[in-house]
């Protein structure tokens, strides 16, 4: 892996502040996706167009940007496929010996090695919260401050961490429900958030110590969990409460949703075969069929690409589809309908934001749901992992969208749907209203998260920000520790009511005893 210093930029800019001090800011995304890069992405342009430098170390491909990122793929975490959907446990346990092995890779590359022993005078760190825990080595090395950028609603770990309640009676984790629990729904959300926050805490983070102690021999090292204490300054978070459950949150946690659709990038423009296409779909409109940057459309089960084949062939409207390589399309020799285009990668916001768009068909990432919502398109999902569920649950909550299950999905099932989300005028009424509340927000999301890490720098840390429960074990944050005092207390009392009436019973008799008392009342 190689990295590459955006180099600093000063502009001029209208605001309240006449001048702003550049910064030296270290973004660490070593191990990472496509999705989070779209969200890292406008955060850093947005950084260096304050005037700041930002060395960016990212670990995908460089793609076509304002500025240039030189790495390998090494770091492109891909853990999933159609085959592992409603299976968050395996993923978890999966994600093991990937972590293991993706942060031995970062631990012997040079540039960890570089950033170790830089002289450069480093103000603030920015971490992508989910996989790279064993970059944190760098923030104790230059002795720093760093934020954790969330891509996805926060998992029980980050709240944990940084010291925000888990709500675990109303905000559900990627395996839980929806935010209206029943009591079995609630036992269930507390056991699998109680047990991802341990099995993060107790599991990966001494896993990775190790590997680390190994990788660069040395001994003795800081826990990964003591440095996130110290360190850990702030949360920005992709949540927003249009999209997202309600998340109670702690001083530092700012949320940020929708940060990826910000910035000043430029919208693609369509190709004319694509324009035409889409133009040319008369009154019907056009169908958006895309499952995310981590699922490729052409790994999609044959059984369901049947499916989907004969569904979309008794629609009246156009199809664009994301499928990865075409040469497999149609490797049954079955005919593809007229009405279906494929291409490789979707410029999904354009099509999105297109006047004959009637309906996205997608996996539920935060992502999708953050575009469709802003745009005003409804929307059929069929979540695969992590946190796809809650985002397709919490959004036919909401009335514009509807779930269904890769089990139940049948050509009739996923045919009504498309029917009654294109036909009712009320789904795109409702989405028309959430993405009104979306929008609705003094500030945007880029804006935002600029202020805050400005901030943390302005205020050397922002240790003000720490909330005192980040000192508290996670039973006494949840008052196990006042609860067992009552519970022991009551439990004394009641036992010594008892022993004095059984006292009362054994020498004067029940009959005796209520009888005297009886006359001294008298």
């Amino acid at each position: 892996m190689r990295i590459f210093c955006i180099p600093e930029c000063f502009l001029l800019l209208l605001s309240m502040s006449s001048y702003i001090e550049a910064k030296n800011i270290l973004v660490l995304t070593p191990i990472t996706s496509p999705s989070h890069s779209f969200v890292f992405k406008p955060l850093v342009e947005g950084l260096v167009e304050r005037g700041h430098s930002v060395t960016y170390w990212n670990g995908l491909q460089p793609s076509k940007s304002s500025f240039s990122i030189t790495t390998n793929s090494t770091g492109n975490l891909r853990l999933l496929n159609f085959g592992d959907r409603d299976r968050p446990f395996t993923l978890l346990f999966r994600l093991l010996p990937t972590l293991v092995n993706y942060c031995r890779v970062v631990y012997e590359d040079p540039i960890f090695h570089q950033l170790m022993n830089s002289k450069k005078q480093y103000d603030l760190i920015i971490v992508d919260g989910f996989a790279n825990d064993c970059t944190l080595y760098l923030a104790e090395a230059l002795n720093l401050p760093f934020v954790y950028l969330s891509c996805l609603a926060p998992q029980p770990w980050l709240l944990y961490e940084i010291g925000s309640p888990l709500a675990l009676e109303q905000f559900p984790n990627p395996a839980g429900h929806r935010d209206r629990m029943n009591l079995w729904q609630r036992l269930y959300n507390s056991l699998t958030s109680v047990g991802g926050l341990y099995f993060h805490r107790w599991l990966i983070l001494p896993l990775l110590e190790r590997v680390a102690s190994q990788t660069l021999g040395i001994n003795n090292l800081t826990s990964i969990a003591d440095i996130k204490n110290r360190y850990l300054s702030l949360m920005l978070v992709n949540s927003h409460f249009s999209v997202n459950y309600h998340l109670p949150t702690a001083s530092a946690v700012v949320e940020v949703g929708g940060i990826h659709m910000t910035g000043k990038r430029e919208l693609t423009k369509l190709s004319k075969e694509l324009s035409s296409f889409l133009d040319n779909s008369g009154d019907a409109g056009f169908i958006i069929v895309s499952f995310g940057s981590m699922l490729r459309g052409d790994e999609l089960p044959k059984q369901f690409r049947k499916i989907f084949m004969s569904t979309f062939a008794r629609l009246k409207q156009r199809v664009v589809w994301k499928w990865e390589n075409e040469s497999r399309f149609d490797e049954e020799g079955e005919p593809i309908p007229k009405n279906i285009k494929t291409i490789s990668w979707l410029p999904q916001r354009e099509l999105l934001k297109h006047p004959k768009v009637r309906l996205f068909i997608s996996h539920g990432g935060l992502l999708s749901q953050f575009e469709t919502v802003h745009h005003g398109v409804p929307s059929i999902c069929l979540p695969v992992w992590a946190d796809h569920p809650i985002n397709a649950q919490k959004s036919e909550d909401d009335g514009y969208a509807i779930r269904i299950n890769w089990d139940d999905l049948t050509e009739e099932k996923l045919y009504n749907a498309i029917q009654l989300m294109t036909n009712n005028t009320r789904y795109r009424q409702r989405v028309k209203q959430v993405s009104a509340l979306m929008h609705d927000q003094i500030d945007n999301p880029l804006d935002r998260a600029i202020y805050w890490i400005e901030y943390v720098i302005r205020h050397q840390g922002a240790p003000h920000l720490r909330n005192a429960s980040r000192d508290l074990a996670l039973p006494q944050r949840a008052l196990f520790d006042v609860l067992l005092i009552l519970t022991v207390i009551i439990a004394l009392a009641a036992y010594l009511f008892l022993r004095v009436g059984w006292f009362c019973y054994s020498k004067y008799g029940w009959k005796n005893f209520v009888i005297g008392t009886n006359k001294k009342n008298n």
